[in-house]
């Protein structure tokens, strides 16, 4: 009987030694549910993701792990173009979108198409103080910055975007945005380049939105229910058509604000995002000094 019971706290003692030596967990120090007491790792580890470089304007001090998140100053000079549309103009279905998908297609990256809508569901204030600067004869209209591009065809909007961005770049930008609980953060950091003074400079941080469905009239096949709008102005984080004035202290601004959202329910917050814009004052116009999307 003795050797019975000697023999099972033997087995017992054992196989506690044996499950310590293989209990599974997240063995990595710096994941949020480390467990000291873990062999095994259990593939499991759960970290703060996100940027991890200081020098970056999306650094993030709480991050445990780089998540690819950084975002840095890029001196790339790129072009701003406004198109004056309408769901009901069949002709802003026709080429104007053709238009816009040949923008994307050719400018990939450097260029940035800003819709503004008149007299339909996408309308709002800043699009229609947007217009009423343009003056279009008409829609669709397309524009470089606030200087109107012609109706010459494609070709000619083209050359105009391919002159303009042959031109060095002024100012370099960085810009990164979170959307939490109904408001979009926004971060833009801007650097001076080439000499330019930097007075009488405006920073925009346009709200714009992809993706919503609604019908578009489109010339030769009548009404598409299922089109797709994208490129759409919602709002400016300030509330201002061209911005808040800047300055720049050692060649730098840099500039954060919360703004809030429209409910969900109308905007669709994860197709949200940002394009800062750069104007200068000139007069009673603004010109266009460069973006970052």
């Amino acid at each position: 009987m003795i050797s019975f019971y000697r023999l099972s706290s033997l087995l017992l003692v054992m196989t506690m030694f044996f499950s310590s030596c293989s209990k599974e967990g997240c063995t990595d120090p710096i994941a949020e549910n480390y467990d000291a007491d873990a062999k095994n790792d259990d593939g499991n580890c759960e970290y703060i993701l996100g940027c991890m470089d200081e020098s970056s304007i999306a650094y993030n001090s709480l991050a445990t792990k780089d998540d690819g998140s950084c975002v840095y100053l890029d001196n790339t000079k790129r072009s701003l173009v406004f198109k004056a549309t309408a769901t009901w103009c069949t002709y802003c279905g026709e080429w104007g979108a053709e238009y816009v998908n040949n923008i994307y297609a050719d400018f990939s990256g450097d260029a940035e198409v800003i819709a503004l809508h008149s007299n339909d569901d996408f309308s709002v204030d800043i699009g229609y103080n947007f217009l009423s600067t343009l003056n279009p004869s008409g829609v669709p209209s397309f524009y470089l910055g606030l200087n109107p591009m012609g109706n010459a065809g494609y070709g000619n909007v083209s050359n105009l975007i391919t002159s303009e961005l042959s031109n060095p770049s002024q100012v370099s930008m960085a810009v990164t945005y979170t959307v939490e609980n109904g408001e979009m953060n926004i971060k833009v950091l801007s650097q001076l380049e080439n000499q330019f003074a930097g007075d009488n400079c405006y920073l925009a941080m346009y709200v714009m939105e992809d993706g919503q469905v609604a019908p578009q009239e489109v010339n030769g096949t009548g009404t598409v229910s299922n089109f797709v709008h994208n490129h759409i102005l919602r709002s400016e984080a300030n509330g201002s058509t061209f911005g808040v004035p800047i300055s720049f202290t050692n060649g730098i601004n840099n500039t954060e604000i919360t703004t809030p959202l429209v409910p969900n329910s109308i905007w669709t917050h994860e197709n949200l995002y940002v394009i800062a814009v750069i104007w200068k004052q000139n007069g009673n116009s603004y010109d266009f000094i460069n973006l970052r999307r």
